[in-house]
């Protein structure tokens, strides 16, 4: 009993030393920035909201959150566990869709699509035919499921022809594109031209890729390399196409601390092989999808950590970047009558003023 204690005790000790030193680096982070006077100002003020966020609220209201928090980005999101492709085109095809976009072009916000889409460039049913278009497991098994193997020419040509369809409906009005890679753990490719890269290489593969195909259909486009979960490293052999710009997602954060010495390490690195200047932050400080650990049934007021909010953005504005937004996921009808539109809307408010700073 006494040696569980002792472990206990300097476990605790080892999380609090942790703590202080993620406060210490962030003060002196901002003290710098402070003393040279050098923060950017965060040009893209935004939100991402699944489309099933924007339907049941209305575009009147959201756009009015949007104006009232002097946000001018909007992200429309899918992925391949709540709302996918198919939801999306409903939605800028039905009436209230076509409403957003010209309230939005009225109010000048931009809208963008932030999309978990791999899963619809290389569909699934194509594995019967070609195994080798689809990603190899640690055991050497070739897997149906998630992503692809990333150095397979072929399985880029029907990627080629999924994507000139999908960009014929889809049409971003800042021209940057965010087409990521499946949302699961380990699920990345083993095979013998595959292994020798990272994660986080492997996606860089692919999004050159895509970004070639993308300016086919429209030559100003630009696309995301999502850093997040496990592809926060920073790729090493692999360079990233010019047009590729940095989009770093700090998903596995604690919420109720500052951002740690790693996760941090892990946004410079990056900065070092991707522009500082086109570099965007996509954080969780509104999403009530994760404060309710995605369970849509069972919503959670927002734990809004103002303070923790404003140092956040201090750190990426001192590291130059000028691009920053939040999901907002499931703040929707049901979030808005069990917690309260006023407070909602001050909550979207307060946080754009810290942008705004």
């Amino acid at each position: 009993m006494k040696y569980l204690s002792g472990s206990l005790f300097i476990q605790h000790k080892y999380r609090f030393v942790k703590f202080v030193l993620s406060v210490l680096v962030l003060s002196l982070i901002s003290s710098f920035g402070l003393a040279q006077k050098e923060y950017c100002k965060v040009e893209k003020r935004g939100i991402v909201l699944y489309p099933s966020d924007l339907i049941s609220v209305g575009a009147d209201t959201w756009v009015n959150f949007l104006e009232q928090g002097h946000l001018n980005l909007l992200g429309i999101h899918t992925d391949s566990r709540f709302e996918r492709l198919p939801d999306l085109k409903r939605y800028l095809e039905s009436e209230d869709g076509r409403k957003l976009f010209r309230l939005c072009a009225d109010k000048g916000i931009d809208i963008e699509f932030e999309l978990h889409v791999l899963q619809d460039l290389l569909p699934r049913k194509v594995f019967s035919k070609h195994p080798e278009y689809f990603r190899m497991d640690k055991n050497g098994v070739r897997q149906q499921e998630h992503n692809m193997c990333f150095t397979s020419e072929k399985a880029y040509k029907i990627v080629e022809k999924n994507i000139l369809e999908l960009v014929s409906w889809l049409k971003p009005t800042t021209h940057r594109y965010f087409f990521w890679t499946d949302d699961y753990a380990d699920a990345f490719c083993h095979c013998k031209n595959c292994r020798k890269y990272s994660p986080s290489e492997q996606a860089l593969i692919y999004e050159n890729h895509v970004l070639k195909i993308l300016r086919k259909a429209d030559p100003k486009a630009t696309l995301s390399h999502l850093s997040y979960s496990n592809t926060l490293d920073a790729p090493k052999n692999v360079k990233p196409s010019k047009g590729i710009f940095l989009e770093y997602a700090p998903i596995s954060r604690n919420y109720a601390e500052p951002l740690t010495v790693a996760h941090i390490d892990h946004l410079k690195n990056n900065l070092e092989v991707f522009p500082k200047e086109t570099a965007h932050i996509l954080e969780y400080w509104l999403d009530a999808s994760m404060a309710s650990g995605w369970k849509k049934n069972q919503l959670i007021r927002l734990p809004w950590r103002k303070e923790q909010c404003h140092r956040d953005v201090i750190l990426y504005k001192s590291l130059g970047i000028c691009s920053i937004t939040t999901f907002g996921a499931w703040i929707n009808r049901d979030y808005l009558n069990q917690f309260g539109e006023s407070e909602t809307e001050q909550v979207i408010k307060e946080y754009g003023d810290i942008l705004n700073e």
